[in-house]
């Protein structure tokens, strides 16, 4: 079986696991994480920063973003511009500057201008499971790999400790990019 075929694979199986999670489940796990995130001082340093806006099986990060919009950061969430590359863009209200756009997320709305990549401090990173040792397996369109090739701001990989997997399950590809911060509700 190709690299390809196992992220495949182990994709439906943890979209399978996720349909099991209990909504009182997320929704603790999701504030532990984000009060996680919070302290962290990485994170309390950073004056720009990047996070996904949860959707769906994702810990939701709205706490984050509002964290960091109360703290008077700069807080940029992506946008996938086409099928294969997302920008980051600033946003400085999580419910006037947010809109459904690629793939049903939740996305900066038109007009709000983009933040060079060089500009960000710390980064919050989605997965749909992850290990310990930071590989993540994303949805499988790469957006993540490609936008963080070359960065090296800290960033936190960000993941609900019953969708991790043991070391050496998540297939690795050379363009994997590796996080080296995991922060899941058990942690």
């Amino acid at each position: 079986m190709s690299q390809t075929e196992a992220k495949k694979k182990l994709r439906t199986e943890m979209k399978e696991r996720a349909r099991g999670l209990s909504r009182d489940y997320c929704e603790t796990a999701s504030r532990r994480i984000c009060d996680r995130v919070t302290a962290d001082a990485d994170y309390q340093q950073a004056r720009v920063v990047f996070c996904f806006v949860g959707v769906g099986a994702e810990p939701d990060t709205r706490a984050i973003l509002e964290d960091a919009l109360r703290s008077g950061k700069r807080l940029c969430v992506p946008r996938c511009i086409d099928k294969t590359t997302m920008e980051a863009v600033e946003i400085h209200n999580c419910d006037e500057d947010l809109e459904r756009g690629f793939y049903g997320l939740l996305e900066p709305k038109e007009g709000l201008a983009s933040v060079p990549r060089e500009e960000i401090e710390f980064g919050v990173i989605p997965c749909v499971s992850c290990d310990h040792d930071g590989n993540r397996l994303g949805h499988g369109r790469g957006y993540y790999d490609r936008y963080l090739e070359g960065m090296d701001f800290p960033c936190a990989l960000i993941c609900f400790e019953k969708m991790t997997c043991g070391s050496g399950v998540i297939p690795v590809d050379e363009h994997d990019r590796k996080i080296a911060r995991v922060i899941t509700d058990a942690e």
